[in-house]
């Protein structure tokens, strides 16, 4: 879209859709399926109207990487060298933060396809309102790749900023984080599933807020910054429905979904804070 004018008006048509997909939040993020799998009908609501934010597209692919490692949990319990209660923490940790993450950016993503600045109320970080303000100004001259890029970066550095004395550091989540970090030190970690691209990309120290930005900042620039790429992978989501299980992407995989390992009535047993809504942050409200 580079030297084109981008106009969230080009999106009014859907005007009823997408108030219908902010009233539909509650629903949306009962569990990571239904969270990744509505950042990607955003995503191609938007381009169909040539409404380009790539930074959804990468919200549905580190959303769809989180939905592997919780089913990867429950499969791997037996073998584990874990207890079944620190394994429930972990995935508690994931989904919290998968959660938080999707309430937060669901409103004030829809809501710039909107063309309105998030409602009283919302909860929205000022950082993040600044950030919107920014590119929608500079927009108006027309989408550039720096552009594109800034604000990528923004709402990344938002988003992890969000859940980093909510969740990351927390002390509900200190077996959780402990575990992150043994698995780090045994080089565990793995790389965070990109399909159709070489980039390995993985965060080395997921308790540091700044690995956690950088990691998005390089999904961005070794991945998704070149559009013929960015076409590919949205092509290959669509084609590939998110279920939880690794065989979406490797042949041999277990085939089990998350919502069989993880059905959405047990998240609420395991801790019924999980989806409670934000907790106040003064460092980041």
């Amino acid at each position: 879209m580079h030297g084109t004018v981008s106009s969230v008006a080009s999106l009014a048509p859907e005007t009823a859709r997408l108030l219908r997909m902010l009233d539909e939040k509650e629903t949306r993020n009962q569990d990571n399926v239904s969270r990744t799998e509505s950042y990607l009908e955003l995503y191609a609501l938007c381009r169909a109207y040539g409404v380009e934010l790539p930074w959804v597209l990468m919200a549905h692919l580190v959303s769809r990487n989180a939905g592997y490692l919780m089913t990867d949990l429950a499969l791997d319990r037996a073998a584990s060298f874990f207890t079944r209660e620190a394994l429930d923490e972990l995935f508690l940790f994931l989904e919290r933060a998968n959660f938080l993450i999707f309430d937060d950016a669901w409103s004030h993503v829809v809501h710039h396809a909107l063309g309105r600045a998030p409602a009283p109320g919302d909860r929205t970080p000022r950082f993040i309102r600044e950030a919107w303000c920014r590119y929608e100004t500079a927009s108006s001259l027309g989408i550039t790749p720096s552009l594109e890029r800034a604000l990528v970066v923004d709402l990344v550095t938002n988003e992890q900023n969000l859940i980093e004395s909510r969740v990351v550091h927390n002390p509900r989540f200190a077996r959780a984080r402990a575990m992150i970090a043994f698995f780090e030190q045994v080089d565990a970690g793995g790389s965070v599933v990109l399909p159709l691209t070489r980039a390995r990309i993985r965060v080395s120290a997921f308790a540091e807020l700044d690995q956690r930005i950088e990691a998005g900042r390089r999904i961005f620039d070794e991945v998704l910054a070149e559009k013929a790429a960015r076409e590919a992978i949205f092509a290959w989501a669509v084609a590939h429905p998110h279920t939880g299980s690794r065989a979406a992407y490797r042949s041999g995989a277990d085939p089990k979904t998350l919502r069989e390992v993880w059905p959405s009535a047990h998240l609420r047993e395991l801790w019924s804070g999980v989806h409670a809504p934000q907790e106040l942050d003064p460092t980041w409200p």
